[in-house]
């Protein structure tokens, strides 16, 4: 990279996305441009000083923010290490404009500059790009672990396609009289969020490649998280449709292309399971999709007759009982039960697979419903044994 700038990957975890809305939790990872490698970083729980918003997306509780400082409190700090900075953020209009408010709050000029949007770059949802370009990214909807796998995705993206060395806008602040090192307070190890929503909508492309849509769909996919959409989301997301110059019949458009994105990640495994049916069913109510197609359930076996001598092939390892039961353990109990393990998945040598998840994309599981060999879960098939 011969860019010779500072570059700063930010995220904001918030109580909303209106004009009204508050910073939660933020993080700002600072990258050496050359290696890539961190060299600074700073996140923070912030108390918004209301109610801390959707739990069920952020993980961030009202008790977890009691004692965090407020954004005055740590807005110098923050300011510092954004200033003269190349800001970086999985849509960086939502992150910039958040920050915008919370300084503006405080009289203090905020201009984030041309910045880079790895959301725009790549035209996918964050963990859908990160594991495009293998990184690690465990903890979604979590500050610090968002921030990190960004700056670890621009610095791949920069890679090929560099910045201008000499023009590009960085982020201006005003000045804040503050100490450099104020009081924060770190999210409690293990304390992620995580729901069927996240599991599924993490595995579906945007439709859009244009940038004011993908950024308006980024905020739906925030508003989904709990299934619903208030009148109040309602009139927020109709607000910042304004704000980016996208008319109705885009919303709608939008929203259409929206939910048969989200269908088409949940056949990917070809099974439709009712909890991925309700889902759907809600997702469709909250887009007002009254003219939906929702894929029916997936009729999934909870028995099969265990003959002697039936060919049986595992893949995984499920915990049945509070215990881990390897393949190892459950070949075991087959050749027990007389029946036959077999290694792999083949028309003719194999009867039935079982698997930790029958919901499984792996190769056999795909094999086994091409082949149409039953496909049954550890804990089904540990159950009929007795």
């Amino acid at each position: 990279m011969a860019l010779q700038q500072r570059i700063v990957a930010i995220d904001c975890e918030t109580t909303g996305f209106s004009r009204h809305d508050r910073i939660v939790e933020f993080a700002a990872v600072e990258v050496d441009v050359g290696t890539g490698q961190v060299v600074d970083e700073i996140d923070t729980l912030i108390n918004p000083e209301r109610d801390v918003g959707p739990v069920d997306v952020h993980g961030v509780t009202a008790s977890m923010v009691s004692a965090a400082p407020t954004f005055e409190e740590v807005a110098g700090a923050l300011g510092r290490r954004l200033q003269g900075a190349i800001l970086v953020a999985h849509n960086l209009a939502f992150d910039a404009r958040l920050l915008g408010q919370e300084f503006q709050r405080l009289g203090t000029a905020f201009d984030p500059g041309a910045g880079y949007c790895t959301l725009r770059a790549t035209s996918q949802k964050l963990g859908l790009a990160c594991e495009s370009f293998g990184i690690a990214h465990a903890d979604q909807h979590r500050a610090l672990s968002d921030a990190r796998a960004t700056a670890q995705l621009a610095s791949l993206l920069l890679d090929d396609d560099p910045l201008p060395q000499h023009g590009t806008d960085t982020c201006r602040i005003g000045y804040i009289e503050q100490g450099s090192r104020p009081r924060t307070l770190r999210r409690p190890d293990g304390a992620a969020s995580t729901n069927d929503m996240v599991r599924i909508v993490s595995r579906a492309h945007y439709p859009f490649s244009d940038e004011a849509l993908l950024s308006y769909l980024d905020l739906l996919d925030w508003v989904l998280d709990d299934h619903v959409v208030t009148e109040a989301e309602r009139r927020e997301l109709i607000e910042t449709a304004q704000d980016l110059g996208i008319n109705q019949r885009q919303i709608d458009q939008a929203h259409r292309a929206y939910f048969d994105s989200i269908v088409a990640a949940a056949q990917r495994d070809h099974v439709i399971t009712p909890d991925e049916h309700e889902l759907m069913q809600r997702i469709a109510l909250a887009l007002n999709l009254t003219d939906a197609t929702i894929p029916e359930v997936t009729e999934t076996q909870r028995s099969v007759d265990l003959a002697e001598g039936t060919r049986v092939c595992f893949t995984g390892t499920a915990t049945v009982g509070g215990e881990a039961v390897g393949r190892d353990v459950l070949e075991r109990l087959a050749a027990l039960a007389g029946l036959v393990p077999v290694s792999s998945v083949t028309k003719k040598n194999c009867d039935l697979l079982v698997t930790a998840d029958t919901s499984s994309s792996s190769g056999k599981a795909r094999k086994a419903r091409d082949y149409g060999i039953p496909v049954l879960s550890v804990a089904d098939f540990v159950e009929q044994l007795g």
